[in-house]
């Protein structure tokens, strides 16, 4: 093992560590933030994982979110003894069967077409859960009743704690993202990259370009959906808003403020994001507008995204250009 693994590695142990003592040193609400931020880092790692190495921009993702979402409500309140792990694993495999219903006519296609192709998707299942009101209760939401997690070797662990529900998360997102992470390291995951690259080239070079397309938009699912799965637990509800645009543009704004391509990028954005959203919320109600002018400032000014930032190459070009 090379030294850059066992850095990566080191740092991630710390950063663990520190996440797993946080709770202890902060207020329940700000628990509550944190455990929102996990959610919706592994929503934009699934998004990155298309638009920063797949290289195809995905308008429609809120649709595997939503799905994954749905498709836990509805166990939980078909199925009331499901064990908790099983209806997120479901959550999982709903959002990779969409992605590849919708990946199989979705990927044939590349640029803008892909992009509007995969909103389509998504508004049209946006309208089969407001107007399927006999499964989906429609506009009003489904509520969920958040279950007990049973462990063979610890036994029952309460959910209506918000520390369990933060210790939970932050085990099932870290799984995803080290997943996903493991992913793009195999032959797979390299020729997703090739293909981002010259999709020509890679399709005379043997690959099928189709199906390592279909393949990467399915491993998005899979992350997507287990995102939305763990929204509804934290949530115990689920509405059209899991389906709507604002849904769809969230992961967009994360990966791109965090910096896509680079792989912690969308988790720097979530984090960054959401703590900002919350931040300002509370001073006005026109938080919206200030965060769309800083979304602006960053794709003009830092391409790169924050990630950017925390490696100085921005110094190193301002330095340069004064030189010249």
């Amino acid at each position: 093992m090379n030294r850059l693994p066992v850095r990566q590695l080191s740092w991630g142990a710390l950063g663990l560590a520190v996440l797993f003592i946080l709770p202890r040193f902060l207020p329940e609400i700000r628990i509550h933030l944190m455990t929102e931020i996990f959610i919706f880092a592994l929503f934009a790692v699934s998004f990155n994982l298309m638009f920063g190495y797949a290289g195809q921009l995905p308008f429609g993702l809120a649709a595997l979110f939503g799905v994954g979402a749905y498709g836990t409500a509805l166990v939980f309140n078909h199925f009331p003894g499901i064990p908790l792990l099983a209806a997120l694993l479901i959550a999982a495999l709903s959002g990779a069967v969409a992605a590849a219903f919708i990946g199989f006519f979705c990927v044939r296609l590349s640029g803008p077409y892909f992009s509007l192709s995969t909103l389509a998707f998504q508004m049209f299942l946006y309208a089969v859960a407001l107007k399927w009101r006999s499964v989906t209760n429609g506009d009003d939401g489904m509520g969920v009743v958040r279950p007990d997690l049973h462990l063979p070797a610890l036994g029952s662990i309460s959910m209506r704690s918000i520390h369990n529900m933060y210790y939970l998360t932050l085990i099932v997102v870290t799984i995803g993202i080290l997943a996903c992470y493991l992913f793009l390291k195999t032959p797979l995951g390299n020729s997703v990259v090739t293909v981002r690259e010259k999709e020509i080239r890679a399709s005379f070079l043997g690959y099928n370009v189709f199906l390592i397309k279909l393949l990467a938009f399915s491993a998005s699912g899979v992350l997507a959906g287990l995102a939305g799965g763990l929204f509804v637990l934290y949530e115990e509800f689920v509405a059209t808003t899991s389906l709507d645009m604002n849904m769809a543009m969230t992961p967009v704004l994360m990966t791109v403020i965090g910096g896509s391509g680079h792989f912690l990028g969308p988790v720097l954005g979530a984090v960054f994001y959401l703590m900002l959203q919350d931040w300002i919320s509370s001073l006005t109600s026109y938080w919206m507008l200030l965060m769309g002018g800083m979304f602006i400032v960053v794709v003009l000014y830092f391409q790169g995204g924050l990630i950017s930032l925390l490696k100085l190459d921005w110094i190193w070009r301002l330095r340069n250009r004064g030189n010249r």
